[in-house]
């Protein structure tokens, strides 16, 4: 890895190990709620990482030039971290998947990625990424992805109690299709479970039109982080998933709460690794890198099982009433 790669693993591992750290004999403090941020509610867990954040990202990426900070408990135009012209962007979400993990449930990702900044900077744009797991305090197990120009993709797991390192296999599922495997689609707030719930009907009546009870062969894992969700992907635990939520509004016409770019930086991480994702109308996936854009994605865990599916997922979308979307 080059040093820019090097530092975004770094700055991982350093969220990771505050958050073990908080989490022991953790009375349930971190679960509390702390006040809305630009783009999501924030709790007390995602406040005791962000505190650290701009003076960590200083100190890693010291002598690598001028840096910009964007993450979601910083202002909305982010924070100059090195001064001077040009530079390059850090976005980060330091917890993808805040709500299991202060509770203990299960693991929650460190996001990050770098962009050459500029006036609007796009998630194509992105030239190094990480994904690093911030597990419960049940596991001693980290696994950590990250791609860069000169390296490509390089994925292992660590072990913190040992401090081994070994490879991680980023292989994603060979299926051609859904039966006996997980496919999701996100529906993990409340408002408009109907809707959402009636386009995976839809699909599910497109793949398997005449055998309805195949369709108990297709599970869904409603994993509150896209980055978990797009780890799956990659290591072939699932084989579909749909955030569609941009498209749908909940049932009293308000907007629901969405993914926004942040949450979705394991991109070129995903497709390196051979996962296809795009948007919902069948285009690779791109967006502005702010904090405020909704964002609707569609994972396949390879070009094959996409062939069969796309057409089921725009088929079932054009089955859905538009009352039920905005």
């Amino acid at each position: 890895m080059d040093a820019a790669a090097e530092a975004l693993v770094a700055l991982g591992r350093r969220t990771r190990d505050l958050i073990r750290a908080g989490m022991r004999g953790d009375d349930g403090r971190l679960a509390a709620p702390a006040g809305q941020g630009v783009g999501d509610l924030q709790y007390a867990l995602d406040v005791l990482v962000e505190e650290d954040l701009v003076a960590a990202a200083g100190e890693l990426f010291a002598g690598q030039g001028p840096l910009r900070l964007l993450s979601e408990g910083l202002s909305a135009e982010g924070e100059t971290v090195l001064a001077g012209e040009g530079g390059r962007l850090l976005v980060v979400d330091p917890i993808d998947g805040t709500r299991g993990l202060m509770h203990d449930k299960r693991s929650a990702f460190f996001l990050a990625a770098l962009v050459p900044d500029g006036p609007a900077p796009r998630l194509r744009e992105v030239t190094h990424a990480c994904l690093l797991e911030l597990p419960c305090t049940r596991s001693h197990l980290c696994d950590v992805m990250v791609v860069s120009p000169d390296a490509g993709l390089e994925a292992w797991t660590e072990d913190l109690e040992s401090g081994a390192r070994t490879a991680l296999a980023t292989r994603p599922s060979d299926a051609t299709g859904l039966a006996h495997g997980f496919a999701t689609v996100s529906r993990f707030f409340g408002g408009a479970g109907a809707q959402l719930g009636a386009f995976q009907d839809a699909l599910l009546q497109e793949l398997m039109p005449d055998d309805p009870d195949a369709w108990m062969g297709i599970f869904e894992d409603q994993y509150i982080c896209n980055g978990g969700q797009m780890h799956a992907l990659i290591t072939g635990r699932d084989r579909f998933v749909a955030d569609l939520r941009p498209l749908f509004r909940r049932t009293d016409g308000g907007p629901l709460m969405c993914s926004h770019p942040y949450d979705v930086l394991a991109l070129p991480i995903a497709e390196a690794a051979g996962v296809v994702i795009t948007d919902p109308s069948g285009a690779p996936l791109d967006t502005p890198l702010d904090l405020h854009t909704d964002v609707a994605w569609i994972g396949y865990a390879s070009s094959a099982l996409r062939a069969n599916v796309e057409p089921a997922v725009r088929a079932a979308l054009a089955k859905v009433s538009s009352t039920d979307r905005p």
